[in-house]
C-alpha cells in the first residue's frame, strides 16, 4: 500500500492546553511517578494515530486507523458537519465519535461529566459493533482516560482502569494487524506505572508500528513513536534499549522532541 508522506506539526495534537497543570500534560511527567496528567495523554492520541494515514510503505496486512483530519480545525468542523446532520450512518457515527474523543483531549475545560457522555456513546456503539476493534480500543482509551479524575476513589479508578485495559488487549487480540488500536494501547502502556506491568505491551505495539513507518529518522511522527517506544523499554527493565532512543532523539529530533528527551536523560543520571 503506497501512501503519500504529509509532514505534520505534532506539537499542537501533543500539547494540547498550555497549562502544565492540565491533564495533557502527560509528557512532561518523570518517568516513575503518576499524577493526574500521567493517565495516558489517553485521547491524544487520537490525533495522533491520524498521521499513519499519511505515511508511506505501509505493509497492505495492516489496517490502518480511520482518518479524522490531520488538525484541531479540521476535526472542529468535521465534528460540526456532522452534528448538524438529521441522520447518521455506521460510518459517520464511529467517524464522530472518535472526532469527539479526540477533540476532548484539546478542550481547556474538559470535565467528567463530558467524557462520560463520550464514553457512553462509545459502549452504545460497541454494544452494536462487537467486532469493530478500532472503537473497542476507543472504548477502553475513553474509560482508561476517565480513570484520573478518580484519584480520591481509589476503588473506582482501579475498576475504570482494568475495564479500559481489557478492552484495548481484547482489540489486538481479535485484530493484531489493526495499528489505530496498537498505537492507542501503545502510548497508553507507555504511559502506565511500571507496576502495573503492561510495558511490555506498549514495546510490542510500538516496535510494530516504527517497523511499519518506513520514515526518516527526522521524521516528526517516528520521533513521537520513538518517545514512548524508549518510555516503553525504561519501565520494561530495558533501560539502555531506552537511552538509545532517548539519545537519538537529542541528536536528531526536532526541539520539541529534543527538549523531552534530555529531561528523560536527566532522570537516568
Amino acid at each position: 500500500m503506497k501512501l503519500t508522506q504529509h509532514a505534520l506539526l505534532l506539537s499542537l495534537l501533543l500539547v494540547g492546553c498550555s497549562d502544565p497543570s492540565s491533564i495533557n500534560a502527560v509528557i512532561e511527567q518523570p518517568i516513575n511517578t503518576q499524577s493526574k496528567t500521567s493517565a495516558l495523554s489517553q485521547t491524544n492520541t487520537l490525533s495522533q494515530i491520524n498521521t499513519l494515514s499519511q505515511i508511506n510503505n505501509v505493509d497492505e496486512q495492516y489496517t490502518l486507523p480511520t482518518y479524522i483530519g490531520s488538525n484541531i480545525n479540521q476535526q472542529q468542523k468535521s465534528l460540526a458537519h456532522l452534528t448538524s446532520l438529521p441522520e447518521l450512518s455506521d460510518s459517520q457515527t464511529r467517524k464522530k465519535l472518535l472526532l469527539a474523543l479526540a477533540l476532548f483531549s484539546n478542550d481547556e475545560n474538559q470535565s467528567l461529566s463530558k467524557l462520560e457522555s463520550i464514553t457512553k456513546q462509545l459502549s452504545e456503539f460497541s454494544n452494536v459493533q462487537p467486532n469493530d476493534v478500532e472503537m473497542m480500543a476507543a472504548y477502553g482509551n475513553a474509560l482508561s482516560y476517565q480513570a484520573i479524575f478518580y484519584q480520591d476513589n481509589l476503588g473506582k479508578m482501579n475498576l475504570l482502569s482494568r475495564k479500559g485495559m481489557r478492552l484495548m488487549d481484547r482489540a489486538i487480540k481479535q485484530a493484531p494487524n489493526n495499528l489505530g488500536a496498537r498505537l492507542l494501547r501503545g502510548i497508553s502502556y507507555a504511559n502506565m506505572p511500571s507496576f502495573l506491568n503492561r510495558a511490555n505491551f506498549a514495546v510490542t505495539d510500538l516496535s510494530i508500528i516504527k517497523q511499519q513507518t518506513k520514515l526518516e529518522p527526522t521524521d516528526d511522527f517516528l520521533n513521537f513513536v520513538n518517545y514512548y517506544l524508549a518510555m516503553a523499554f525504561a519501565k520494561n527493565n530495558q533501560p539502555e534499549q531506552a537511552k538509545v532512543l532517548w539519545q537519538s532523539l537529542k541528536s536528531n529530533a526536532s526541539t520539541i522532541w529534543q527538549t523531552k528527551a534530555i529531561a528523560r536523560l536527566k532522570e537516568t543520571e
